[in-house]
């Protein structure tokens, strides 16, 4: 008796999941890490989802409080801070992440977040004891600074601690 074997292992079926099936999902999602609703969203549409029922498991998600918005943005901001970046960067991140302004603002409020001694910390881990050569080499450093997410206030702070 001989078998027929498929090439394609990885074919994925034309069926959308059902709500159960997608509930499956988020939630093996939601127990690795915390997701975003937009984030959440985009992986289940990846899986085959229909809009409606994909809103109505996330909504589930959201009552069940296996989902949470503010959880989330508590964890990328403190991701990013102890990464070493500004507030740019953590901004950034929050807004890419569907993450709305008044939820990272009530997030970085309650975290209460030194950002110039942040600044200084990270200038002092990049540039040690080095004292500023000229003009290129301060150029250089605010650069650094600058891509890192720090604002002027912040890294001239951290270039001339007192």
């Amino acid at each position: 008796m001989t078998r027929l074997v498929s090439l394609k292992s990885d074919a994925k079926p034309d069926i959308t999941p059902s709500a159960a099936e997608l509930k499956k999902i988020a939630i093996d999602l939601l127990s690795r890490r915390d997701h975003s609703r937009q984030e959440l969203k985009q992986k289940l549409l990846l899986k085959g989802g229909d809009a409606d029922v994909i809103a109505e498991v996330i909504d589930w998600c959201t009552s069940e409080n296996y989902q949470s918005d503010s959880r989330y943005c508590a964890m990328l901001v403190r991701a990013k801070v102890n990464k070493g970046y500004g507030p740019a960067v953590v901004s950034q991140a929050a807004r890419e992440n569907g993450i709305d302004r008044e939820l990272l603002t009530q997030t970085l409020e309650e975290l209460e977040i030194d950002w110039f001694e942040l600044a200084l910390s990270q200038y002092q881990k990049k540039f040690a004891d080095k004292p500023i050569t000229d003009f290129q080499d301060k150029q250089k450093r605010m650069g650094f600074m600058q891509r890192r997410g720090f604002n002027s206030a912040q890294i001239q702070y951290a270039l001339k601690p007192e």
